[in-house]
């Protein structure tokens, strides 16, 4: 690919061993030029580290927060990085994914809303085998560098299909349309993405295997919901450019 997806992982230095084996997962996608993963030890002798990290952050296309004890207590990686992350989430300028290393109680901070990683949230330390937990990482993060390719070329090739709508030709009246169904997919959105947050408390504290069955059920269809509200807020988006 002419133009990888950049990736920023954002993590405590205490966590750097799992970091390393979450790049060696992902060192596929980089072997064919899907991705280009950046984090703060390839910045190179006499570089300024809080420079280096802010371009980095705020060229990303996706930004991974290695979620445990030690990533909430860092000053840096907590006020700092993932603030500016879920900044640029928001204005739809990166897409932030969770990857929960660590058990935590992390479900009131603000990327608790965000789909995590991997399956079911579980951290990746209480897996019976890591190297299962980190291929289920990293088959998450390639759908979503596949959807984000797919996207980036629907939109080059509606811009040259049709240049009157790309570049601000809607009616005022078409323009409101468009701006009345985002705000009511929005809506639903933020519902569903609720509704997916309790759905994954109650499946941590359950403790019936019939009940957490049907509790798994019901977040992968939130998930697949929330995939499918954010692809038509994408398309929308894309429409009102």
């Amino acid at each position: 690919m002419s133009n990888p997806v950049k990736v920023f992982f954002s993590y405590s230095h205490k966590d750097e061993v799992l970091r390393d084996d979450l790049a060696t997962h992902l060192s596929m996608m980089k072997r064919q030029g899907v991705i280009e993963a950046w984090h703060d030890r390839e910045i190179s002798a006499g570089g300024e580290w809080a420079n280096a990290i802010d371009d980095n952050l705020n060229a990303a296309d996706i930004i991974l927060l290695l979620v445990s004890a030690n990533f909430l207590a860092s000053d840096y990686c907590y006020d700092i990085e993932m603030q500016r992350a879920m900044e640029r989430h928001e204005a739809r300028e990166a897409r932030v994914i969770p990857i929960i290393l660590k058990p935590v109680d992390w479900r009131n901070a603000p990327f608790a809303k965000l789909q995590a990683l991997p399956k079911n949230a579980k951290a990746v330390t209480t897996w019976q085998d890591k190297d299962e937990a980190f291929l289920n990482i990293a088959q998450g993060i390639r759908r979503l560098v596949e959807d984000m390719v797919k996207s980036k070329t629907s939109s080059t090739a509606s811009e040259t299909t049709t240049p009157a709508i790309t570049s601000g030709g809607l009616t005022d009246s078409q323009r409101r349309r468009w701006k009345q169904q985002e705000a009511l997919l929005q809506q639903e959105y933020d519902l569903v993405s609720t509704k997916l947050g309790k759905l994954r408390q109650a499946y941590l504290i359950e403790t019936d295997t019939a009940v957490k069955f049907k509790l798994e059920k019901q977040i992968q269809e939130s998930e697949t919901e929330l995939t499918r509200l954010e692809q038509q807020l994408e398309e929308i988006e894309q429409k009102l450019v």
